[in-house]
């Protein structure tokens, strides 16, 4: 019965009661839809009447659009791969697009040219600052709300505050939801505007309404601090569906305390993670390995990182030796800056490509496989035997199986090679062979036998020797001749150096 009267009230004007007919149409009222005027001075008249319910549906209007649940953040999709956009994204001068990163390393790594192409509209990616700038004033002049929010931000950056506020207000009437959140910073500071608490909480809530998670823990704050909790988590709780870390934790504060039960924090923490692994992407999470490890190069991969010359026919850059980091024309360049900018970072990317190598798990041990049965060669039990005649080491279990059978014979070949291994006297004569044609493992048994002499200085040099041609034992025993001051001056840097060259090169011991 009530709503048949509502109905029948709607048809008639709520200030003099004439009827809707074909020569009188009625007017809704602007903010609550709840009555209608036959005109101006009818709605002026009823005003008194009214105002206090037309307040009261006007908030309810509005808190429904306020905490209505967005479908995405104010970032959207990106127009490539059509996945949500996380906190790291390209904007793209040309065009105006955000870009995120996975498609950005995607289309960089596809690009074979010098100058790459943007990934959406494949105009030429601009390399100087009168080419961006051109780009932003053909944006700006298109009215393009991104064009706009970037030309306020550069003005307010410079403390033009005025033009920043007047290009952000310009941005927001275009539907912008991060210039809604810069102009309530703006009068929230007072910065080329009067503050207005009121201005600044209906540009917030704009921001909020439009997916801006930043905008709503503002709002949220602004209600905690009025002692509104409930509206206060009914924020935090949005943003976190939308993938808002700092949300979350306000709430686990929240439930904490007990303002939030644990249905809803629940809810709230599976789809923050749903909303979380939206974003992700293998192109996206292979972008911090390549930038982490280009760190500087993002810039100078084409030019020399001291005097700033481009790559180009006649100039060939060479990477840093140490860090792949940065570039260089000449060695001048490099000894000019790698003293004053670049030795920090340099040692701290060495170190991390060193770590990287050093804690790499390998294949097999130092000793390998054997090369009869090709089984891993043990290094705790049974050890294998070392043959002279051609350096190679056969694991215990198959030189058994030979010396067993030929226990009656008079020759005892090597298993590898076939030469006879019972002439005792040709151990030296093998040894110094495989010794001339730079065998690293007879290097190393040469080394030893000069180490159990007593002649340091030559297991020193023949243990080095060794070591530079990879042998695993070799940089062991380096690192203890370094470290007890034999047959070399003691230095624990080296020693270190070599006991990491062990390690690196798969020796058990090291």
């Amino acid at each position: 019965m009530s709503s048949d009267l509502e109905a029948a009230a709607m048809m008639c004007c709520a200030s003099c009661g004439v009827a809707e007919v074909d020569d009188v149409k009625l007017m809704k009222c602007d903010a609550c839809d709840l009555v209608r005027y036959c005109g101006y001075k009818c709605q002026q008249e009823h005003r008194m009447q009214h105002e206090a319910s037309c307040k009261e549906r006007a908030t309810e209007l509005r808190d429904e659009v306020l905490f209505r649940q967005p479908e995405s953040s104010h970032l959207g999709d990106c127009p490539i791969c059509f996945l949500p956009i996380a906190d790291e994204f390209f904007l793209q001068s040309c065009c105006s697009k955000i870009i995120c990163d996975g498609c950005s390393y995607a289309n960089a790594m596809r690009e074979t040219k010098e100058r790459q192409a943007c990934p959406f509209c494949r105009h030429p990616v601009p390399i100087s600052k009168e080419e961006i700038d051109k780009n932003h004033n053909k944006r700006l002049a298109a009215n393009d709300p991104i064009a706009l929010l970037q030309m306020g931000t550069s003005r307010h950056e410079e403390g033009d505050y005025e033009s920043s506020f007047d290009y952000w207000t310009k941005a927001a009437e275009l539907g912008d939801a991060t210039s809604h959140f810069k102009l309530a910073g703006c009068l929230y500071r007072g910065e080329g505007v009067e503050k207005d608490e009121k201005k600044e909480l209906y540009h917030l809530e704009e921001a909020a309404i439009a997916g801006h998670p930043d905008a709503r823990c503002t709002l949220a704050c602004h209600e905690m601090q009025k002692g509104r909790f409930d509206r206060a988590v009914k924020h935090w709780i949005i943003a976190a569906n939308l993938g808002c870390g700092d949300s979350i934790q306000r709430l686990k504060v929240c439930y904490k305390h007990g303002v939030v039960s644990k249905e809803d924090f629940a809810a709230s923490l599976r789809a923050h993670q749903a909303a979380v692994n939206a974003t992700k992407s293998p192109q996206r999470e292979a972008v911090p390995k390549f930038y982490n490890s280009k760190n500087e190069a993002e810039v100078v991969d084409f030019c020399c990182a001291s005097c700033g010359i481009a790559e180009v026919d006649d100039v060939k850059l060479k990477n840093c030796a140490d860090c792949d980091l940065v570039r260089y024309c000449c060695d001048s360049c490099q000894r000019d800056h790698k003293p004053k900018q670049h030795e920090v970072s340099c040692r701290e990317r060495a170190a991390e490509l060193r770590d990287e190598v050093l804690f790499r798990q390998p294949e097999s041990s130092h000793l390998g496989d054997c090369p009869i049965c090709l089984l891993p060669l043990p290094i705790d039990k049974e050890q294998p035997v070392y043959y002279t005649c051609c350096s190679k080491v056969i694991c215990q279990g198959y030189s058994c199986a030979i010396s067993s059978q030929t226990e009656e014979q008079v020759e005892c070949p090597c298993p590898f090679c076939r030469e006879d291994i019972r002439k005792s006297d040709k151990k030296k004569q093998n040894i110094l062979k495989r010794v001339a044609a730079n065998d690293p493992v007879a290097l190393q048994e040469m080394g030893a036998e000069h180490y159990q002499e007593g002649n340091y200085v030559d297991a020193f040099e023949y243990w080095t020797k060794a070591s530079e041609m990879g042998d695993a034992e070799s940089h062991l025993r380096l690192s203890l001749l370094y470290w007890r001051g034999r047959g070399v001056e003691k230095d624990e840097k080296k020693g270190n150096i070599s006991f990491g060259g062990g390690c690196n090169r798969r020796s058990s011991r090291c």
